[in-house]
């Protein structure tokens, strides 16, 4: 046995197991022949990574304030520009304050690890993503899953946990597995009830949903921290944390990677500002993707796919059987159509799905052109689709 076939036969049993992944390289507007390929799985649903004014404001940043990297909280404390875009962060959103961070998935875990600890009790809903479900369970605090949506299971388990522990109820606001909505009134209506904080991943709201299209848990009362995603709605990339000041002060006295972390660079953050600085007024954009998703969350039903009971502009349709989604997927992307495959570890075994993520650019015939695709894939002997 040489050094290397340890690696090499775990890949082959992912092979196996049809669990392999590859990068796949995309432009824009990808060429396929000479055809573009229809885009479904974007999640820069707005087109603002594309915006002039994100793209012009980018460039002002790097003009005022470098192209490269900054560097961390611990060596120049904080600066000018970093400031100015967690201020206008939090004032949208409807929070004291806010923190920046490069990595959304990485930031679910240095806030986790330094806000829980073995007293903590944490109850998440089980279909909250991947991400954020591992940073739980890494926490050190105890983990309660309770069934999706179900919070007549969420508040008998918080009726039976320890009354001298801390509490926190984690959600996403809209969930990326199933497009559905949190109730976010009756979650804060718990912990109140209860004496529990709360924890909501905003991430696929944030742009499209609530007030002036800032989340639906942005100005809730009841919601202690709100977490969020700029690699998704917003076209950017790093993540936010809006909350109270006890929190952010907590967070970095008692974590010193935040501190030793490089900060996010110039170019993102005007990107970000730039982003912000639109969202609000998106007004047409957003209802543009309501009547989409609408509008193709029909088509699908009326020719008989199971789409869920989701009302967003995150549409999954469920398959039957885990290898005829694969086969679906696939064969979608030889027609040219670019989807989301949703597999576990990022879904719950036996959950697995294709996600179509609706956004601004696409028009009716697309819709059609996705479901007439579909409906021919049917008919196929060899798929087998139900």
């Amino acid at each position: 046995m040489n050094k290397y076939d340890y690696y090499q036969l775990a890949l082959e049993k992912k092979r196996e197991q049809k669990e392999y992944r590859q990068l796949r390289c995309v432009s824009a507007l990808e060429d396929k022949g000479n055809a573009n390929q229809l885009n479904f799985a974007s999640n820069d649903v707005l087109g603002l990574s594309r915006h002039p004014y994100v793209k012009k404001n980018t460039i002002k940043y790097v003009l005022e304030w470098g192209a490269g990297t900054t560097p961390n909280r611990l060596v120049t404390e904080h600066l000018e520009c970093h400031r100015s875009v967690e201020e206008k962060l939090s004032a949208l959103v409807g929070k004291e304050t806010a923190l920046l961070f490069p990595s959304a998935y990485r930031a679910h875990e240095q806030i986790l690890s330094t806000l829980m600890h073995e007293r903590c009790m944490i109850f998440i809903d089980r279909y909250c993503h991947h991400g954020l479900i591992q940073a739980a369970i890494g926490s050190g605090a105890q983990v309660f899953r309770y069934e999706h949506n179900n919070l007549k299971q969420l508040e008998a388990l918080l009726e039976k946990a320890n009354p001298s522990h801390q509490k926190w109820i984690m959600t996403e606001s809209l969930f990326g597995i199933d497009g559905e909505t949190a109730s976010l009134k009756q979650i804060a209506e718990l912990a109140h009830t209860y004496g529990a904080l709360t924890y909501v991943d905003d991430s696929y709201s944030v742009g499209v949903l609530g007030k002036h299209g800032m989340g639906l848990a942005s100005h809730r009362k009841g919601i202690d921290v709100v977490f969020g995603s700029f690699g998704k709605q917003t076209g950017t990339f790093g993540a936010f944390l809006a909350t109270n000041h006890l929190f952010r002060n907590y967070l970095l006295a008692f974590n010193p990677e935040l501190l030793e972390t490089t900060m996010l660079p110039p170019a993102g953050l005007g990107a970000i500002s730039g982003s912000l600085d639109l969202i609000p007024d998106m007004h047409v954009e957003r209802q543009k993707i309501e009547m989409l998703s609408q509008k193709l969350r029909e088509l699908l039903q009326e020719n008989h796919w199971d789409v869920g009971q989701g009302k967003s502009h995150l549409i999954p349709l469920l398959c039957s059987k885990e290898s005829e989604c694969l086969k679906l997927s696939n064969a979608l992307l030889k027609a040219n159509i670019l989807v989301t495959t949703l597999r576990p570890p990022f879904v719950p075994q036996g959950a697995m799905r294709l996600r179509f993520t609706l956004n601004a650019h696409h028009r009716d015939e697309d819709l059609k052109l996705l479901v007439s695709t579909l409906q021919n894939l049917r008919e196929e002997p060899s798929l087998s689709v139900v």
